[in-house]
């Protein structure tokens, strides 16, 4: 015959004072070892038991603990994340590198010789070119292979997809961006005829 609590007692006693049970728990050990091992010790020996008791919203027990701390750190992987993504994703020397190419030199669409024909031919001009109208920019010349890709990609971003073409098409054969070059000029392609 059992001399300590019930069952229902142990369990009342198991969610609602922790503290009591625990005292319960070291008497019966001592005094009764029989109903410890029968009745007491299932309770501790259970983990799902002690998570359990964790969702009843008392904080003394490990389950909870742990499921506080498992939280905790997702989020703190989470920021940690996200912060690491903003800081790749906003490089500041490229932008500072754009903004500071593109600022000092008026950077202009140039057309191509037959294009300025049909200008000529609508408005009446049938004179010959003048030295200033030549497809070499003295502002282009100055700008590397890795400047006009650069330049590129950003007018590529901002869809102005005959800037980009422009800039890509000046990296020359043996530049180190030059396949990259390629595969962005392949890509206007299908950007131009399929963005609307």
């Amino acid at each position: 015959m059992a001399t300590g609590p019930s069952k229902e007692d142990l369990e009342t006693y198991w969610q609602s004072s922790r503290q009591y049970f625990d005292e319960l728990a070291r008497h019966y050990q001592t005094a009764d070892p029989e109903y410890y091992k029968e009745f007491i010790k299932p309770y501790y020996d259970n983990p799902f038991r002690s998570m359990s008791s964790g969702k009843t919203g008392k904080s003394g027990s490990g389950g909870g603990k742990v499921m506080v701390i498992a939280v905790f750190l997702l989020v703190l992987i989470g920021a940690a994340s996200a912060g690491l993504f903003f800081i790749m994703g906003n490089s500041e020397s490229v932008k500072e590198k754009v903004e500071e190419l593109t600022s000092d030199k008026d950077v202009t669409e140039q057309k191509t010789t037959k294009e300025k024909k049909i200008t000529r031919e609508e408005t009446g001009i049938t004179e010959e070119p003048l030295a200033t109208d030549k497809t070499t920019d003295d502002n282009t010349e100055e700008l590397s292979g890795e400047d006009n890709f650069i330049i590129g990609a950003k007018y590529l971003a901002e869809k102005k997809y005959d800037k980009a073409a422009w800039h890509l098409k000046q990296i020359k054969k043996g530049d180190k961006r030059y396949n990259e070059a390629q595969q962005l000029l392949e890509s206007i392609k299908y950007l131009k005829k399929f963005d609307k």
